[in-house]
C-alpha cells in the first residue's frame, strides 16, 4: 500500500513538473501570425496562428529580428512553437507578436469591403464574426461594467477610399431599489450630437469617452408624466418610490447612458457613400 502511494506521489510530482516546464504564449497580432518552416522571413509557410491563439514555445533560436508594424519597431527573435491542442503543426514564429498573457477578445465586424476590429470590449453574445456587409444596422449587448468608450478600432483589409467614424450616446431614466431597477429604455431619451472619434492613423481609431456630467444629461421632463410611465412600465409599487422626486437625477430616480452608437461613413473608389451603424446596448441601474 505504501509503495502504491509513493508511486502515485511520484507520478503527480512529474505531472506538476512537466506542467510548470511548459511555456505557453498567446498571439497578440491582430491579423494573425505566420508559422514558417525555418527561422527566416523568406522560409516556406507551414501555417498561420489566429489572434489570441495559445501556442507552446518549445525552443529559442537566438536568431534576432526587428520588424516595423504601423511605424513602430518591434524587436524579438525566432522561436519554435507547436500549436496548443494540435497534433502536428510546428514551426517558427517571431516572438515579438507573442504575449505571456491571454489577450482581450476582438469584436470582428465584416463590412462589404473591410473588416472592423473593436478591441478590449466585453460583450454578452461573443460570436466570432458579425456581419454588416449587406445590413446597415447591428445591435451588440455589452457586458455589465464595460462600455464601448475609449476603445481601439482597427480597419483591416480596407478597400474603401475613405472611412469616417462618428459617435453619439443616448441617456435614459432608471429607477433604483437596492439592486432591482426599472429602466425606461423605451420612453424619453437625451441624445447627444454626433462627433468624430479620434483618428490615430490610417487604420486605427479610438472611440470617445464621456464624463459623469454627460451621463446625467436629459431633456426637460414633467415629473407626473414620469410617474405615470414608471407605473405603466414596472407597476404602481415602483411609482411609489418616486413620489417625492422632483428631478430626474434625484435618487431613487437617475439618468445614465443606455446606448452608444458608432456610425461608419464609407466612401468607395467610385465615390459612392454608404452608412453603417453599430448600436451598443449598455446595462443600466447597477
Amino acid at each position: 500500500m505504501k509503495n502504491t502511494k509513493h508511486f502515485l506521489a511520484i507520478i503527480l510530482l512529474l505531472l506538476v513538473t512537466l506542467s510548470y516546464g511548459q511555456n505557453y504564449a498567446y498571439v497578440n497580432a491582430d491579423s494573425g501570425l505566420t508559422v514558417r518552416e525555418r527561422p527566416a522571413i523568406g522560409a516556406s509557410k507551414s501555417g498561420k496562428l489566429m489572434y489570441n491563439e495559445a501556442v507552446e514555445v518549445i525552443e529559442k533560436t537566438d536568431v534576432k529580428l526587428i520588424v516595423v508594424d504601423e511605424g513602430n519597431k518591434i524587436s524579438g527573435e525566432w522561436v519554435k512553437i507547436k500549436m496548443n491542442g494540435s497534433q502536428g503543426l510546428q514551426g517558427y514564429v517571431f516572438n515579438g507578436f507573442l504575449s505571456e498573457n491571454k489577450m482581450p477578445k476582438i469584436i470582428n465586424v465584416k463590412f462589404l469591403k473591410a473588416n472592423i476590429h473593436i478591441k478590449n470590449l466585453s460583450i454578452i453574445d461573443d460570436d466570432a464574426v458579425r456581419h454588416l456587409d449587406y445590413e446597415n444596422n447591428l445591435i451588440i449587448a455589452v457586458d455589465l461594467g464595460d462600455s464601448p468608450e475609449n476603445k481601439t478600432i482597427i480597419i483591416k483589409d480596407n478597400k474603401y477610399k475613405n472611412v469616417k467614424i462618428l459617435q453619439r450616446y443616448e441617456n435614459s431614466i432608471t429607477i433604483m431599489n437596492e439592486g432591482p431597477h426599472c429602466d425606461l429604455i423605451e420612453w424619453k431619451h437625451y441624445n447627444s450630437d454626433w462627433k468624430p472619434v479620434k483618428k490615430i492613423n490610417k487604420i486605427k481609431f479610438q472611440t470617445l469617452s464621456y464624463a459623469e456630467a454627460d451621463y446625467q444629461k436629459f431633456i426637460p421632463v414633467n415629473i407626473e408624466e414620469l410617474k405615470q410611465a414608471v407605473s405603466q412600465k414596472c407597476g404602481e409599487d415602483w411609482a411609489k418610490y418616486i413620489e417625492k422626486v422632483k428631478d430626474v437625477n434625484q435618487y431613487p430616480a437617475g439618468v445614465t447612458t443606455s446606448r452608444v452608437f458608432l456610425k461608419f461613413i464609407l466612401t468607395d473608389l467610385e465615390d459612392n457613400i454608404t452608412e453603417k451603424t453599430i448600436e451598443f446596448v449598455i446595462p443600466m441601474g447597477c
